[in-house]
């Protein structure tokens, strides 16, 4: 079984402000079980070249957890400092990497969050609600959700939402209203606890009138306005799968359709930077409100306190130094594929010129 542990933005401010030094390892895994034992045993190898004892051991210690590496995806980022261990089961393959430093190395978990790859989805139903995580290259699965309401009359307490009342007065449609809204406030209570801190998209799947009273009170910030309009109670895992697909596409076109209209928008103003030097300065200064990036970029150099950089062999990823810089000072990051890149080259949009 696979798990994903993807990384918000709160999360991604903690980490670049950690105190160090801070160890960083990634590595590619699978979420095929046999070989979870060989993924132990190269993360044992990469955290023996950790040279902070406080740190080695506590790395070290995972390498005897069975039951986490049979719970993987395609790739792992642990960040480690002398305090505690940030753990990441990412959806997507990284480079192996040993990074010990003043600063984590965030840069593969920035990639991770910005893909609209994976998500949540809510199969909501009069007669059932469940939630499958759906993910690319990996099979969906079924999500246990404590508290998750079974159906809209076992939670009204009747037999049906639409029976008579103690009284006898029938319901009618405006009493199955009410029901059902009281059914979509329980399922929306029972994922709070559980979506908290995500910012993975959540697509709805269900029929009238359920889907627009679920949305009229659904509480998580990522549900995206496009949705499957289907009962989907018969439906297995890999069907739903398949019909949330198109959804996320078009989330991922949507959002590549808005930056483009904003990079477009900030040039006429003059607040776009594309020559890495002055989006160094820019960062250091606070002056970066988006940062989109290439997410395998790798340039090596460095950067001082003053913003001014300097490349060259050898020295660390000055992009993921840059992006810890925007992400420090409240802006947004997005490492893309190179070809989803705003005319294909790193871009900064600025807060002023």
């Amino acid at each position: 079984m696979w798990h994903l542990d993807i990384p918000c933005s709160d999360e991604l401010r903690s980490l670049v402000e950690l105190p160090g030094p801070v160890a960083s390892i990634y590595l590619p895994t699978t979420p095929v079980s046999p070989q979870a034992r060989k993924d132990a045993t190269v993360f044992r190898i990469l955290a023996e070249q950790v040279d902070q004892p406080e740190i080695s051991e506590m790395l070290l210690d995972l390498v005897d957890d069975e039951p986490f590496w049979d719970s993987q995806a395609h790739g792992l980022g642990v960040i480690a400092n002398a305090d505690r261990m940030w753990i990441y089961r990412l959806p997507h393959q990284v480079d192996e990497v040993v990074q010990v430093g003043t600063q984590a190395k965030i840069l593969p978990l920035i990639g991770a969050a910005s893909v609209i790859g994976s998500c949540h989805v809510l199969v909501l139903s009069e007669g059932a609600a469940r939630l499958i995580d759906v993910s690319a290259d990996l099979p969906p699965q079924q999500v246990r959700v404590v508290d998750m309401p079974s159906d809209a009359a076992s939670w009204a307490g009747k037999a049906s939402i639409a029976d008579r009342s103690h009284s006898g007065r029938l319901v009618g449609s405006e009493g199955k209203k009410v029901h059902l809204r009281s059914y979509a406030r329980g399922v929306d209570d029972a994922l709070r606890p559980l979506l908290h801190g995500d910012e993975r998209p959540l697509v709805l799947v269900a029929t009238a009138p359920i889907n627009r009273i679920f949305r009229s009170i659904c509480s998580y910030p990522h549900l995206l306005a496009d949705g499957v309009e289907a009962n989907a109670e018969t439906w297995n895992d890999a069907e739903i799968a398949e019909a949330v697909r198109p959804v996320l596409e078009s989330a991922s076109q949507a959002r590549a359709a808005d930056l483009a209209s904003l990079v477009s928008l900030r040039r006429g103003q003059k607040r776009v930077a594309t020559d890495l030097a002055d989006i160094a300065k820019a960062a250091t200064a606070g002056a970066v409100d988006t940062l989109i990036v290439d997410r395998a970029a790798n340039e090596g150099g460095s950067l001082d306190e003053a913003g001014n950089l300097v490349l060259e062999d050898g020295g660390v990823n000055v992009v993921d130094v840059v992006a810890a810089r925007v992400l420090a000072q409240g802006g947004r990051v997005l490492a893309l594929d190179a070809a989803e890149l705003p005319d294909g080259q790193t871009t900064a949009v600025l807060r002023w010129v």
